[in-house]
């Protein structure tokens, strides 16, 4: 059963979690450098979780259409209401889920699963906003967060809120949609998740004010 407890500033609340995962949180603009903070631990140190996360805004013209996604799992309308109470708490707009954000993310979440490794971008550079464009969706902005080894819901978004640059991505102001992706397997971590953040191009951006405090 979910809880809707605040989650400002706290820690997570799962012990391994907080004792051993990974954050890799990487920002990008279309006019600026890519800046890049990554916590690596040796790997006999192997965390029993991690999370990922990334953002650009930036105008595409390619689209490649994939199938449909498959309904959306209880998993990812956990996720979506969890989303949607951190935002409006905050004044932000609700988040609508939509197929083809849903398709691209439980791809990327099957191909992790299939490395063994949470990423954002592929040996061959292809990136979050490369796959989004591949399902067929035209995006002007987007946003990315990725995460294993968390056992529900509650637990993986205790992570990400606990980390500021996923917390950004949940609690940006300009999305309006959301794609959710996960996976059991009875490899590596078990669990996987992604979240796909965008507002298609066209759409203008919501009212409402990001606050730092918030992360």
């Amino acid at each position: 059963m979910m809880r809707y407890a605040p989650r400002t500033k706290r820690h997570v609340v799962a012990a391994a979690i907080a004792a051993v995962a990974v954050v890799a949180p990487l920002t990008i603009s279309s006019a600026a450098t890519p800046e890049v903070g990554v916590a690596e631990m040796a790997a006999a140190q192997r965390p029993a979780s991690r999370t990922g996360v990334v953002t650009r805004t930036v105008e595409t013209t390619t689209t490649t259409t994939l199938p449909p996604a498959p309904p959306s799992s209880e998993q990812a309308l956990e996720i979506l209401a969890l989303v949607n109470h951190e935002r409006t708490s905050r004044g932000l707009q609700r988040l609508q889920l939509e197929v083809k954000l849903n398709n691209a993310a439980q791809k990327h979440t099957a191909e992790q699963a299939a490395i063994g490794d949470i990423y954002h971008f592929a040996a061959d550079g292809t990136g979050p906003g490369d796959r989004i464009t591949a399902a067929g969706y035209a995006f002007s902005s987007w946003g990315e967060n990725v995460a294993a080894g968390q056992r529900s819901s509650e637990q993986v978004m205790d992570a990400w809120m606990a980390s500021p640059g996923h917390c950004r991505n949940i609690l940006n102001p300009s999305y309006t949609e959301l794609g959710v992706g996960y996976l059991e397997t009875s490899n590596s971590y078990r669990t996987w998740w992604t979240q796909k953040f965008a507002r298609p191009r066209g759409v203008d951006a919501p009212a409402g004010t990001y606050n730092p405090a918030w992360c």
